[in-house]
């Protein structure tokens, strides 16, 4: 570029071409020191080292870059340039900066700047207008590059090497305060982040609901971290696969579309640089929280701590959520069967209802007891859209049925019911079917007396339908301390502990006699025995009772057997 022959003088500086620039070097350098030392205010300072270099060198134009992520960024520029602060920026391999940072070496262009092939130019600087140039690496501590400070003139100025060696100090001094403030930013933000996290570490503990939780998580992530949106992932246990559970803000396009599988969905968004970390509480995979890339400075190990951290209190104060939202429920559930057992059936549809269950729709009401380790857990993975209700003493569900009056899905209901008193070895008592809360409160009484004298008479392992109970229907709720302790009574009770200690089966034998209206063909058919076999058990049983059959009260006598025996099931349980 061709010199011209007029004189610069920079407004302030009091200099001009003419004058020799180490002329005033020491009290340049003092006010260079000044500058560095007066503030840890990073922004401050460029802005005083900018005039400063700008007065001392006569130069048109000073910018400071900064070396991040291989990337040279305009930190600092002359107040004509200063618009483009935070937006200008090149790679580190590009131009006479990114020369001067790679090879840590200064360099000095006296004139003919844009002939030099390492120059890469930047229409929005006016670099046609540039005849020399200065560029200066600014040292860290450590040997390696902060950035890179700049100078340009117009002709007829031309930097020389008075300039560069004022300039070098210069760096030499701004790395320093550079790096000062820059610790003294980091243990700023660390302390604001700190402060942060401990506010958001309250809001999320004070949340109560998983949507509560979900949306102080992404808000507190997005404020902590300043990124542009965060978003909250949970993963569905069955499929292995994410769902967008909240975004902060709630307008915010989350990453992907449509989840995939979760392996797949984080290695995608770390390798497109978001933050991504785990939601793990007690062991248990609950899903990801993830914030996008930031614009002005990459994430640092620091800041990944942190949001892990805000991660694993998502993932306590979600499961916390669940086990709120769940004991609620079953208190809900609770008052369902509370409401029936007590008769009232408009409380009891309302509970229902507000359990999100339809206590309209045909179903059928059961009863297991003893309520024995994993009856429940069983019982909701035969019948997932069972209703169940957990006590101490017994478990009780309302099972839906497909249609009201059909027999196969009745039936299937029963073996499924049968099969899970095998497993469990319980007695499950079943209801009669209907709709409604006042068919229900009939059908919860029904299911519980056919558990009582399933219990009773057949011990544990099986189902009884109530419609299977035959006269025990009718005697069940019977005060049997009031009940006669006469001949038949005392006859029968003989007969119970003579097959409990003999291993017999004299009152079984009797009692289906009885019910096969004294008939000792059917008897021996029903028991699959000969018919002698039933004449000799029938007399064994006279003998030892005392009770004449042909001569007794049958009627009388079979309500013993039945009396005798809920007795006896009653008072050992």
């Amino acid at each position: 570029m061709a010199k011209g022959t007029e004189t610069l003088r920079v407004v302030g500086g009091g200099r001009t071409a003419d004058d020799a620039p180490g002329r005033d070097s020491v009290e340049t350098l003092y006010r260079v020191i000044n500058a560095v030392s007066s503030s840890l205010d990073l922004r401050r300072v460029l802005d005083g080292i900018v005039e400063i270099a700008t007065d001392a060198t006569a130069c048109h134009a000073c910018f400071v870059y900064f070396l991040e992520r291989d990337r040279l960024v305009l930190r600092a520029a002359s107040p004509v340039y200063r618009r483009f602060v935070g937006k200008l920026e090149m790679g580190a391999d590009e131009g006479i900066g990114g020369w001067v940072a790679r090879n840590n070496t200064p360099e000095l262009i006296r004139d003919g700047l844009l002939d030099d092939p390492r120059v890469k130019y930047r229409p929005e600087l006016e670099e046609e207008r540039f005849q020399s140039m200065i560029a200066v690496p600014l040292p860290a501590r450590s040997g390696e590059v902060l950035g890179v400070i700049v100078l340009h003139t117009v002709a007829p100025r031309e930097f020389d090497e008075s300039d560069l060696s004022f300039l070098v100090h210069t760096a030499s001094l701004l790395a320093g305060a550079i790096e000062n403030a820059q610790v003294y930013e980091q243990a700023r933000r660390r302390v604001d982040a700190l402060t942060t996290l401990a506010d958001l570490s309250q809001r999320i503990a004070a949340a109560t609901g998983r949507e509560d939780v979900h949306r102080a998580v992404t808000a507190g992530a997005r404020g902590l971290l300043g990124t542009q949106a965060a978003h909250l992932y949970r993963l569905e246990p069955e499929r292995h696969e994410l769902e967008l559970a909240a975004s902060d803000p709630a307008t915010a396009s989350p990453p992907v579309a449509i989840a995939p599988r979760a392996g797949l969905f984080v290695d995608a968004l770390r390798h497109e640089g978001h933050l991504v970390a785990p939601l793990v509480a007690s062991g248990e995979q609950l899903g990801y929280l993830c914030a996008l890339p930031r614009t002005a400075r990459p994430f640092t190990a620091e800041e990944d701590g942190l949001f892990r951290a805000v991660a694993n209190q998502a993932a306590v104060a979600l499961k916390k959520a669940e086990l709120i939202e769940r004991l609620t429920a079953e208190n809900v559930v609770r008052d369902v069967f509370d409401a029936l057992e007590t008769g009232a059936a408009e409380v009891a549809a309302g509970r229902a209802k507000e359990a999100g269950w339809d206590i309209d729709r045909h179903h059928v009401v059961v009863h297991a007891a003893p309520a024995s380790p994993g009856l429940e857990e069983r019982l909701r993975a035969r019948f997932p859209a069972a209703l169940v209700d957990t006590r101490p003493e017994a478990v009780r569900a309302l099972l839906p049925v497909a249609e009201r009056g059909s027999p196969a899905r009745l039936d299937e209901l029963r073996a499924e019911c049968g099969a899970l008193a095998a497993d469990t070895k319980t007695v499950v008592g079943i209801g009669s079917s209907g709709r409604g809360a006042r068919e229900s409160i009939r059908a919860l009484r029904e299911a519980a007396d056919a558990a009582r004298i399933g219990g009773a008479l057949r011990g544990t392992g099986v189902a009884l339908r109530y419609d299977e109970l035959g006269a025990y229907r009718y005697l069940v709720h019977l005060d049997l301390d009031a009940a006669p302790h006469d001949q038949y009574w005392e006859g029968i009770e003989v007969l119970l502990d003579y097959d409990e200690r003999r291993r017999t089966h004299l009152v079984d034998t009797l009692e289906r006699f009885l019910v096969d209206r004294r008939s000792v063909v059917a008897t021996a058919r029903a028991l699959y025995i000969h018919p002698n076999t039933v004449r000799q058990r029938l007399e064994r049983a006279e003998t030892l009772s005392g009770v004449s059959i042909n001569d007794a009260d049958l009627l009388s006598l079979e309500l013993a057997i039945k009396l005798v025996r809920l007795d006896r099931a009653t008072r050992a349980s």
